[in-house]
């Protein structure tokens, strides 16, 4: 009896000195990485990656606005010159005939924009209901073109227009534009400003949304005035967005999957402290209300993290991410109206990770200290299956502390995994800590990411570890996490923002960063070379056979620029202008491929109903020619141009 008992007081202390130590453990490690800033750090890093997320939609959007929907200066100088022709002369003071002779180049711009709509408005002549002669097409699909024009309706202008181009019109169609409060902006502000301020190709202007005619869709407009040769302000010309097609260009679901909020466009207009929330979809006018206005209160400086205020409406907390868009430059008139992004995101959504992180910690020292209690009744079976559970609940976030004091480490049990560290570095680094600094700098070659992130290649492919010091001074203590997903997500948001959405090669704003780069680095200046390519009778093929052939031969002719210089950097720089950078290639290899691009470019054309052809000029960076990239590339321009007169003769 004396045996069993003593042997049951044994197990039960030893039971006991495994609880207390275990909870210690529990409760000293939870304590460690609190106080190491886990939650703070992984809160942080969620701002961070929304933050990354509307940026890049931001990035693209701006581009989309600044780069695609706006490109038709050509269309505005074919229209301004017309006006001071001998036929334009001819109608001044006749807008309905004016308009009619200009029709087809207006149509023209909204195939070539691909917005839902496009205007010319003339300037009052004499009129005193306050409406202006205007012509107003409407797109209700920009992204399929037809040569029956069926998916075009005419909003505003003279009835002979519509009926001679064969276009419809709406119940909603006006012979005039009827000015009121409203409408007025779009066409007044970029009018009065041109009268204010002379010929300027500042003068754009965004209004924010407004409704053309009463009862008609909400819309966002592009305008700017257009001069004749002395001078004088002739008219504005513009596109149209709508807002239900804006927002295809940001989707919801990029953010939030299931009752997403989305994104929303701000403006706030500096002359009147007016502020406007952009809204489309139920839940979004839910949150704006009546009001249109969205009140905000500042939570994370660095991401431009805020809370919604105004939730009363829907009961649930909201956080934002405003990134304010660069539609103006600066010194320009229209610069104080100011556009912003806003991404949503509930709160719990957004901080899931990070709460997920506290509750394990939570149901960790919870889940130790009520085992403190079942293992005093059970026996060591429920040490396995307790260790079991311990094993279960790691998390890709470590920590270590390095004493001024002590030559040890002191490292979580996720430390090892996180830095491939092997059983015998493990070792030797817990015992010294030289060792493990030692060890630590060796990475500080392979950073990449940022500061603090880490690339290591392992035999399980890439991995990028950030290693975060919560002190500088002893002890030091640091976090290490595995941002992988984030590195990898970010990389693609920039692979997106840098590609052409027709081609998959690098678009303009790639190939101005690579010059960017390069005169930033003079010392990789020499070297440097360029091919220029243009496609031959682009704009025909456009107007004989349509827009999806259009596209067609400039895939077809991407591919092929592509195939006759492998490896070779290649950027869509306009409709129908291509640069390849011809870095460490030489002459011959450059003759090569031009000659290889020419056959593909015959082979393709013979097999086609139209003919196809590539132009093409090359220049290499030469001291005793160029003083600068730019000579380079205007003698590669130069070549490209005597190319492309030799091939129309």
């Amino acid at each position: 009896m004396d045996r069993k008992f003593r042997s049951k007081s044994i197990a039960f202390k030893l039971t006991i000195a495994f609880v207390v130590s275990l909870v210690l453990q529990s409760v000293l490690l939870v304590s460690f990485m609190v106080a190491g800033g886990v939650m703070e750090q992984a809160e942080a890093n969620q701002y961070r990656i929304f933050a990354e997320k509307v940026k890049g939609r931001r990035n693209n959007l701006e581009n989309q606005m600044k780069n695609v929907w706006t490109n038709f200066s050509h269309h505005t100088d074919t229209i301004s010159r017309y006006f001071d022709s001998p036929n334009g002369l001819e109608y001044q003071g006749q807008p309905d005939r004016m308009l009619e002779a200009l029709a087809p180049e207006v149509l023209d711009a909204l195939y070539d924009t691909k917005t839902t709509g496009v205007f010319l408005i003339l300037p009052d002549e004499g009129e005193t209901d306050g409406s202006l002669a205007a012509l107003y097409f409407r797109n209700n699909n920009p992204d399929r073109n037809s040569s029956q024009n069926e998916n075009l309706y005419m909003l505003i202008g003279p009835w002979n227009v519509a009926e001679k181009m064969k276009i419809s019109t709406t119940a909603n169609w006006n012979f005039r534009l009827e000015v009121n409060e409203e409408n007025r902006d779009f066409f007044q502000k970029p009018w009065s400003a041109a009268v204010e301020n002379g010929r300027s190709k500042w003068l754009g202007y965004w209004s924010p949304p407004f409704q053309v005619n009463e009862g008609d869709e909400d819309v966002i407009t592009y305008s700017v005035p257009l001069f004749g040769q002395d001078g004088r302000v002739l008219a504005v010309f513009g596109v149209e967005i709508s807002v239900s097609y804006l927002y295809r260009f940001l989707p919801a679901s990029e953010l939030q999957t299931g009752d997403s909020y989305g994104y929303v466009i701000g403006y706030r207009s500096q002359q009147d402290k007016k502020e406007t929330a952009v809204t489309y979809g139920a839940l979004q006018r839910q949150l704006a209300g009546q009001d249109r206005k969205f009140e905000m209160e500042l939570k994370d400086k660095e991401n431009s993290i805020y809370t919604l205020l105004n939730t009363d409406r829907t009961g649930r907390k909201i956080n934002t991410c405003v990134n304010r868009m660069g539609m103006y430059y600066h010194n320009t008139p229209f610069e104080g109206d100011e556009w912003y992004l806003i991404g949503l995101m509930e709160e719990p959504v957004l901080l899931q990770f990070p709460r997920r992180i506290g509750q394990i910690l939570e149901y960790s020292l919870v889940l130790s200290m009520a085992a403190g209690l079942i293992i005093a009744v059970f026996t060591s079976q429920w040490f396995a299956r307790h260790a079991k559970l311990i094993e279960l609940s790691e998390l890709p976030v470590g920590a270590f502390e390095i004493s001024g004091r002590s030559s040890k480490v002191l490292m979580t049990s996720q430390i090892p995994r996180l830095l491939r560290l092997t059983k015998e570095q493990e070792h030797l680094f817990s015992r010294d800590k030289d060792e493990f600094i030692r060890f630590l700098k060796s990475l500080a070659s392979h950073r990449d990411g940022g500061p603090g992130v880490i690339k290591m290649d392992t035999a399980e492919g890439t991995r990028w570890i950030k290693i975060t010091c919560k002190t500088a001074v002893h002890p030091i203590r640091c976090v290490v996490e595995d941002v992988t997903d984030e590195i990898l997500e970010t990389k693609a948001l920039k692979v997106e923002r840098d590609r052409d959405g027709l081609t998959g090669v690098g678009n303009r704003l790639a190939y101005e960063h690579m010059l960017q780069h390069k005169n930033s680095h003079p010392e990789e200046i020499p070297g440097s070379g360029f091919l220029m390519c243009d496609l031959n009778d682009l704009k025909g093929v456009n107007d004989r056979f349509g827009h999806d052939k259009g596209d067609e031969y400039i895939r077809r002719s991407a591919d092929i620029i592509r195939e006759a210089f492998p490896g070779a950097p290649l950027f869509r720089i306009g409709g129908d202008e291509f640069v390849v950078q011809l870095d460490g290639l030489g002459q011959e290899q450059v003759t090569r491929g031009i000659l290889a691009m020419e056959r593909a470019v015959k082979a393709y054309s013979d097999g086609n109903v139209f003919a196809a052809g590539i132009a093409a000029g090359y220049a290499f960076f030469d001291p005793g020619k160029d003083v600068s990239l730019g000579s380079t590339l205007a003698r590669a321009d130069t070549y490209m141009y005597r190319k492309k007169h030799k091939m129309k003769h």
